[in-house]
């Protein structure tokens, strides 16, 4: 049998273009049918920690919280967190294609940049914009399935459930970092950022990097079919974030991309709520922040057209007769010289309960890791603050318990003399946030 070379040609490049049409027949069928008019308006969140939700539980987060939002406007609404601390906007270029494939979303919302200052970036060679062949579905699912039988996966393993947020870097000899997060859904995944921060003299090319990968992000966004919206950064509270908002608005304007523009929406009210009842000290939200963040991020969908729903106005009303959360201790003395502690707090923060035999004073105050306590820093605060037994973590209800008992007392020195007990609420970095009021023990 002979095999004529042409008649191969054309009939790969047929084969080729009934793939091809047959792969976006699929997407208009069954992706733009369930998304119209606002239902089913399927929204993937990229980025870095402060989409994933630094030191809140999953259910906090903005992604979660704007899908019950869009849910209560009676939507059918799918909203997917693929944040993960540490990315920078090349990451999310690398990992983009295959979160879209797996993810088929409407909405594509991108909150990046803060970390391209901490990451030298790759060389570029020219543009980065796609290409003709870079849209074509057939080759992004080439792609995909190459780096999974390849072993290129982004997704390294699948974990318990257990962890979701943890991170690890590593030093590589290329100069560059290799960073291992779990994302919420307790996937592993490893990928790389530059080797050494930039210096003060190189923080243009952080910008310009960001401001470029956004753009390259939209359009490999458009090119899938779904619409890419910009966001900023919750509280400009310092020189680094207000450089990256700036250059994300400039992205936003120079490429055509939708904005939500949510530091200048939060700005107003800062005088009023203080950036410490939203954000954490990292400038990472905090579980109220981000019921703020998802609240004007609906809002900005239903402006640009792309959600069907009345608007919610005031993004602070839900706060606005609520008082900010402290940390609650509770103590309850047993018959056999022990106490049982019931702690109330955010979910899945930190704790320390701390003990000692005297209170602090006005002319003899004490401050425990830049944050005021109420316990004198003796030798009995210094040893329980350092008793793994009298730490834990709240569960994703906010609450946990601590017993003591009166052999565990004896052993840290508060089996005699007065005793007060705080509890003192922190995040898993040691940062202090909060203290509940003192309680008498004894």
């Amino acid at each position: 049998m002979h095999w004529n070379p042409l008649k191969i040609v054309l009939a790969l490049v047929l084969g080729l273009v009934l793939a091809e049409g047959a792969l976006w027949g699929a997407h208009l069928a069954f992706g733009n049918q369930s998304r119209a008019s606002g239902g089913g308006a399927d929204i993937l969140c990229i980025g870095d920690s402060h989409t994933f939700g630094w030191n809140v539980d999953a259910d906090s987060t903005y992604p979660a919280q704007l899908e019950r939002l869009l849910v209560a406007d009676g939507l059918d609404v799918s909203v997917t967190n693929r944040g993960a601390a540490g990315k920078n906007t090349a990451t999310l270029l690398e990992e983009l294609d295959e979160y879209l494939a797996a993810d088929g979303p409407r909405i594509v919302l991108i909150l990046a940049g803060i970390n391209n200052p901490w990451s030298r970036p790759r060389e570029v060679q020219g543009d980065q914009a796609p290409t003709t062949m870079d849209q074509l579905r057939v080759v992004k699912l080439v792609r995909i399935l190459w780096s999974r039988v390849a072993g290129k996966s982004r997704v390294q393993g699948t974990g318990d459930g257990q962890g979701a947020g943890s991170l690890e870097e590593t030093e590589l000899e290329n100069g560059r970092t290799q960073v291992r997060v779990v994302t919420r859904e307790g996937n592993v995944e490893t990928f790389e950022v530059g080797g050494g921060h930039l210096s003060h003299a190189e923080a243009e090319v952080a910008y310009e990097w960001i401001k470029r990968d956004l753009g390259t992000l939209a359009e490999r966004v458009r090119a899938f079919g779904a619409t890419p919206v910009l966001l900023t950064y919750a509280v400009e509270n310092g020189p680094t974030v207000t450089s990256v908002n700036y250059t994300v608005r400039d992205a936003a304007k120079e490429h055509g991309i939708a904005l939500i523009d949510v530091a200048k929406a939060i700005e107003p009210e800062l005088a009023t709520w203080t950036p410490e009842r939203l954000i954490f000290p990292d400038a990472h939200p905090r579980r109220e922040g981000y019921s703020v963040i998802a609240r004007i991020l609906h809002d900005g969908l239903v402006k640009e057209g792309l959600i069907q729903a009345a608007p919610l106005g005031d993004p602070f009303l839900s706060l606005r007769n609520v008082d900010a959360p402290v940390p609650k201790l509770i103590a309850t003395p047993d018959n056999n010289g022990g106490w049982s502690f019931d702690l109330e707090f955010d979910p899945i923060l930190d704790y320390s309960l701390v003990l000692s035999n005297a209170l602090a004073t006005a002319d003899e105050p004490s401050v425990w890791l830049k944050l005021p306590v109420g316990l004198t820093q003796n030798d009995l605060f210094k040893t329980t603050a350092n008793s793994e037994d009298l730490r834990g973590a709240f569960d994703p209800q906010g609450q946990a318990q601590v017993r003591l008992t009166a052999t565990q007392a004896q052993e840290l020195g508060a089996d005699s003399g007065p005793l007060y007990a705080q509890l003192i609420a922190r995040t898993n970095g040691w940062t202090l946030l909060a203290a509940s009021e003192v309680v008498q023990l004894r």
